[in-house]
């Protein structure tokens, strides 16, 4: 039985929209160690015009600098697979950071990811994933 376009692409679609969404429930609970694991060993998180963390090692201690003391939620939206093949594929997706504060809940900044991933036994990992904030 062969598998058709539509098919793996909605594969690729859905092994995609798994690992942004588990980076950032593992982000907003400070889950550094499960952050670390979402990406390739020698994975690179870089945050434009801030840092740039390449291995599982540094990203995990890189992420841990930015652990927040207030509740926080990064809300991903818009995820769009721009291109794949049968073990890598590239996505854009829309970010908006909100922090609860002595006010309530507020957008603290916007932005993006552009995600390359690799599928590595089954599951889609970043190899490489640059969030740029917007002005």
């Amino acid at each position: 039985m062969s598998t058709s376009s539509a098919d793996t692409e909605a594969s690729v679609a859905a092994g995609v929209q798994a690992a942004v969404a588990a980076y950032a429930q593992a982000l907003d609970a400070d889950r550094t160690d499960d952050l670390a694991d979402l990406f390739v060993p020698d994975g690179v998180a870089e945050i434009a015009g801030v840092a740039t963390f390449e291995g599982r090692d540094a990203i995990r201690e890189g992420y841990k600098a930015f652990a927040s003391p207030q509740p926080q939620l990064h809300l991903v939206a818009n995820t769009v697979v721009t291109s794949y093949t049968e073990d890598e594929a590239t996505a854009v997706s829309n970010l908006a950071f909100i922090q609860r504060g002595e006010t309530g809940w507020g957008v603290q900044l916007v932005g993006r990811y552009d995600d390359t991933l690799r599928q590595v036994d089954g599951v889609w990992k970043f190899s490489r994933r640059v969030t740029t904030f917007l002005p």
